[in-house]
This record gives structure tokens, C-alpha cells and sequence, in this order.
């Protein structure tokens, strides 16, 4: 029977991955800080210009309608006069207005005369054709401009009020139309004015926005220059601080040059401690090289062969011993070293850390007291291991026949502070501040005739007690002695990582 081939499974294959979502080939644009500042300038200043403008313009209207107002009010006034001193005849009170009106530059009105009833008595010639009278507001006892009115290319002010003769009981209702056309045209014009203002001053305002943005972001651009010439090589480069730094930029500038600093240390650091690392995996490998090397020079006994692995298996231990305080001082600058806290005794730590030193202490004529107790609040493994290292190197350095005394007490807050005192040989002013640095030794003051120790005791010192939110506070006085002390909080403020 023949065989069917088997199928193939790429179209799916081809399918699933066209099925998939589709991403952005494009990425987005980033908005530009000069191009916003720009937009942000051009904003605020056509909005200021648009405010100012709103302003004089509504401030020219009121000023317009005011005039309006008051000359409506005298030619009602200067009515209600003429017809008190007897010119009550409406022929004759539009007789005056017409003189008044042709002889007139200034303003030119109109007027009507109704009746109590609404008739017409008397208007101004050719008045009704372009106002009739229904165009007016309402009678008022106080003349006011109620309502403006376009007819045809003028523009009038309108109001009606009423005047009372003594000839006549019912009063009279009079109906002035003010000319405003002057006005209304000088607005025009200037809104006009106005608009073609902004359209001309726009462009202007955004090229003095784009350059007042570029000329207030030149200074980042110097740091983006500053910064570009900070390599590995060349650490030591500052940002300048001539010409002063705009205030803004200050704190941004102080805050470059510190985080350029540390930087510069953090390498000088790491190049020192690769070198000491080299120089302390050197020292055990050549030892253990030379001794095979003599081994296998000619054949030896069994005596000797096993005497020189003792001694490489003296050198591996040796190096065990620094991986391990390696990899410790690596966990705990991670965060990872957990901490299991308890409150104890803090003398019957140390009398436990006191019986492990004392054989090489007594072997040296030395002798070890212990003064005070304290409840510690700490991890007891580690709060172990930080005093003995510091008793380790008390032992190490003290001179012959001396003592060496630990007082624990309670600090203040609730805490305990543990000092590890002796009358050695003290370490020297310049060698201090770097003694908690990994593989430093203070070779000048100090000495390491015995050649042990890897210059990581006391930094593992250091970061035990600053991992339970501590302090280690070192005093020392060459040819007198030194005390080292350990400082425990009541209440452990454990470091968290940064990374």
C-alpha cells in the first residue's frame, strides 16, 4: 500500500506568525523642550495681547455709550426747559432742534414729538422714513440708550422718555435718535486694526519664542557637551562653574560634579581592589606552584609529599577563606544577607568570641577583659563575627604583655555600643579613614610581619554594622592604642538596595 506523504506544517507555522499583533515600525516622535517652550511663549503673549486688546476695546465702547448717554439726557433736559419757560408748542420746540441739528458738526440727532395718545405732533423732517416710530423702546421717565439701531449706513442711539408741559396735562413722549456712525465705524476699524495686528505678529512672536527657548536652553546643551567628555579615562573631568550656572541649573550642576566624583572613586576603588585581589590570589598560588615545582625536582619520600600537600591544602584553605569574605561582602552589598534579629545577652557573645581568641592572645602574653552588659538587638551570627574580627586584629596588633578590654553598655535610645580597646601600636593619621576599605592594610603603622590577614576584616566589620543600620567609630593614637566601636540601634533601619 502506498504511502501518503506527510503533511506539512509550515502554512500554520506561516499562519500563527502573520496572526500575530503587528507592531509600530515608527517610533514616536519625541516632543521637542524648545519646541514647546516656543509654542508655550507664543500662547501666553497673544493670549496677554487678546486680553489687553478685549480691554481697550470694551473700554472705548463704554466710554462711547457714556457720551451717548449724557447727550441724549441734556437735549431732554434742555427740552423739559424750553417748555417750562413756555415754548410748549411741539412746531416750535422742533423748530429749535432743526436749527440746532443743521448748525451742528459735532452731533447730528433726531427728534419726535408724540402725544400721550402715540400720535405724531411733530418729528424732524425725513425722520420717519428712516426711524419710524415704533423702532423706539418703550416711554421711560429717566431717559436712557436702551437699543442701537443700523438703517441703512448709519448707526443710531434710540431712546424715548417722557416730558411734561405746562400747557397740557397728559405728558409727552419725545423720541431722540443720536447719530452714532462716527463711532461705530472708529470701532470697526480698530477691531479691524486689531485682527491685522495679530496676524502680522504671530510669526514675529514665534521666531523670538523659538529664540529666547534656544538662548535659555543653551546652558543644558553645555552640560550635554560636559558630560559627552566624561569616558572612563577621563573621570576627573568637572562641569565648569565659570560662567556661573543659572540658578536652576545650580543644584543639577553641584548634584553632576558630586555624582562625577563618586564615580572617580568607585573606579579608583574597583582598580585598587582588582589589583589587591590579583596581588592576594598571587601570593597562595605561587606558594603552592613553588612547592610542586620542588617536589617534582626529584623523587622524594613520602614524608615529603605529604608535607607539601599540607601545605597547599594550607594555601587552599587560604583561598577559601577569602572567597567566602568575598562573596559575603557581595551579598550584603546586594541586600541579600538576610537578617534574623533577636534580642540577647550581648556579654555572652562576647565571653563565647573572648574563649576563641584567648589561646592566641595568652600566646602573646596578653589578656582579654570583658566590662558591662547589654541587651543587643542584632543578628548574634553576625553580631559574632563583627567583634571577633575587630578582637582578631586588637590581638594581632597589641603589644606583648599588654591587655585588651571590652566594655559593653546600653547607648543612648535604647541601643548598645560594644568598644574593643588596646594598648598597641596604633595606626597611623593617614592610614584611618581608608582602614574599613577592602584589602587596605596599614602596612606603615601597623605591619603584617606574619603575613596573614587579607585586608577584609574590618569591611566586613563595617558592612555587618551598617547592614543593622549601625556605625563603626574607629579612634586611634600611634604608640598609645586604639578603640573600635560597634554601635547596635534598638530598632535596626536595614538598608534597602538601590539596584
Amino acid at each position: 500500500m502506498r504511502r501518503m506523504p506527510r503533511p506539512c506544517c509550515r502554512p500554520c507555522a506561516a499562519w500563527v506568525t502573520c496572526s500575530m499583533p503587528m507592531t509600530s515600525k515608527h517610533p514616536r516622535r519625541r516632543s521637542s523642550i524648545g519646541g514647546r517652550l516656543t509654542l508655550l511663549y507664543t500662547l501666553v503673549v497673544l493670549v496677554a495681547m487678546a486680553l489687553l486688546a478685549g480691554m481697550v476695546m470694551w473700554q472705548l465702547a463704554a466710554t462711547f455709550a457714556t457720551e451717548h448717554q449724557r447727550f441724549l439726557q441734556t437735549k431732554t433736559a434742555e427740552m423739559q426747559t424750553d417748555l417750562d419757560d413756555g415754548h410748549g408748542l411741539p412746531g416750535s420746540l422742533l423748530r429749535e432742534i432743526a436749527k440746532e441739528t443743521d448748525a451742528s458738526d459735532v452731533r447730528q440727532y433726531q427728534a419726535r414729538v408724540l402725544s400721550g395718545a402715540g400720535r405724531v405732533l411733530g418729528e424732524t423732517q425725513g425722520m420717519h422714513a428712516v426711524l419710524p416710530p415704533d423702532a423706539f423702546p418703550s416711554s421711560s421717565s429717566a431717559p436712557a440708550v436702551v437699543r442701537m439701531l443700523k438703517s441703512g449706513r448709519h448707526v443710531y442711539a434710540l431712546a424715548t422718555t417722557e416730558l411734561r408741559s405746562s400747557d397740557t396735562s397728559a405728558p409727552l413722549h419725545v423720541q431722540i435718535a443720536l447719530d452714532v456712525t462716527r463711532d461705530a465705524s472708529l470701532l470697526a476699524e480698530l477691531r479691524h486694526a486689531i485682527w491685522m495686528a495679530f496676524a502680522l505678529l504671530t510669526p514675529l512672536l514665534v521666531a523670538a519664542g523659538y529664540f529666547v527657548a534656544e538662548h535659555g536652553l543653551a546652558p543644558l546643551k553645555r552640560i550635554t557637551n560636559a558630560a559627552r567628555e566624561v569616558t572612563p579615562k577621563h573621570l576627573s573631568a568637572r562641569m565648569p562653574t565659570d560662567p556661573p550656572w543659572p540658578r536652576e541649573l545650580e543644584e543639577l550642576v553641584s548634584v553632576f560634579n558630586a555624582m562625577l566624583a563618586r564615580l572617580e572613586e568607585a573606579f579608583g576603588r574597583l582598580s585598587r581592589f582588582s589589583s589587591d585581589l590579583a596581588h592576594e590570589l598571587r601570593t597562595p598560588l605561587s606558594n603552592m606552584r613553588s612547592s610542586l615545582d620542588v617536589c617534582l625536582l626529584r623523587e622524594r619520600s613520602g614524608g615529603e609529599y605529604r608535607e607539601a600537600l599540607e601545605s597547599n591544602l594550607e594555601e587552599c584553605g587560604r583561598l577559601g577563606a577569602l572567597i567566602d569574605n568575598l562573596l559575603f561582602l557581595a551579598r550584603a552589598e546586594r541586600a541579600e544577607a538576610a537578617l534574623h534579629l533577636e534580642w540577647f545577652a550581648g556579654e555572652e557573645v562576647c565571653r563565647w568570641v573572648i574563649a576563641q581568641q584567648l589561646p592566641g592572645a595568652r600566646s602573646r602574653g596578653l589578656s582579654i577583659q570583658l566590662e558591662g552588659t547589654a541587651r543587643v538587638h542584632a543578628d548574634p551570627v553576625l553580631f559574632r563575627q563583627a567583634l571577633a574580627n575587630v578582637l582578631a586584629n586588637a590581638v594581632q596588633h597589641s603589644k606583648a604583655s599588654g591587655d585588651i578590654r571590652i566594655e559593653l553598655r546600653t547607648a543612648a535610645g535604647g541601643g548598645a555600643e560594644v568598644q574593643v580597646v588596646d594598648h598597641g601600636i596604633g595606626i597611623d593619621p593617614a592610614d584611618q579613614p581608608h582602614l574599613f576599605d577592602r584589602f587596605y592594610q596599614a602596612n606603615r603603622s601597623r605591619g603584617h610581619a606574619d603575613g596573614e590577614g587579607s585586608g577584609l576584616g574590618l569591611a566586613i566589620v563595617k558592612t555587618i554594622v551598617e547592614a543593622h543600620g549601625g556605625t563603626v567609630i574607629l579612634e586611634s593614637r600611634p604608640g598609645i592604642g586604639t578603640t573600635v566601636a560597634l554601635r547596635f540601634p534598638s530598632s535596626p533601619q536595614i538598608p534597602r538596595s538601590g539596584g
